[in-house]
């Protein structure tokens, strides 16, 4: 258990010193979903997919959790019950390769579940893909950011997808662009 907790203490600490370049949008408690700026070789396609934008007055965990997100060009999304990170412009090539994707919630504590029964759905909206989805997820802790539940993501396609995430009874949806690499 030691080794597994080393394990994803490393590719968690990997991916933010790589600066992951990644984008995710949000649109929850009142959040507006709104067509971004372009931002990349996929403009035309980017600017019919209506990516979740940062809201004014964004998300700010309760302590200990940060209030600055992990990653430049970033925000916390979502509410004290489940939030996660996403990207400002709402684009997310990551998740064609395969990209950790972290969320926390206040309610999740380790020492009762290593593996929180978080689901994760998402649906390509623009095209066919076979739905995405994850029923369990597992954790990771840096000491900046405390304990967090983990879940591998890997689309099968590019477009616009929208993402549904489940933890006990706490609901956060958003849409990002993920373009073609």
């Amino acid at each position: 258990m030691k080794t597994r907790f080393l394990i994803f203490v490393f590719l968690f600490l990997a991916t933010i010193s790589v600066g992951c370049n990644s984008t995710m949008p949000s649109s929850l408690d009142g959040a507006t979903t709104l067509a971004p700026q372009k931002v990349s070789s996929n403009e035309s396609m980017l600017s019919n997919c209506p990516v979740t934008l940062r809201p004014e007055g964004s998300f700010i965990p309760p302590e200990p959790w940060p209030s600055t997100p992990p990653r430049q060009d970033s925000f916390w999304f979502g509410g004290n019950g489940l939030w996660t990170v996403l990207p400002e412009d709402g684009s997310y090539p990551q998740l064609l390769l395969g990209e950790k994707f972290f969320w926390w919630s206040e309610e999740f504590d380790v020492t009762e579940d290593e593996t929180p029964d978080l689901l994760l759905t998402a649906v390509r909206l623009d095209g066919d893909a076979p739905v995405f989805q994850v029923e369990e997820a597992t954790n990771a802790y840096h000491e900046d950011l405390h304990w967090g539940m983990l879940v591998g993501v890997e689309l099968e396609s590019p477009g616009c997808w929208e993402f549904s995430g489940q933890y006990n009874n706490h609901e956060l949806s958003f849409i990002v662009w993920v373009p073609e690499q």
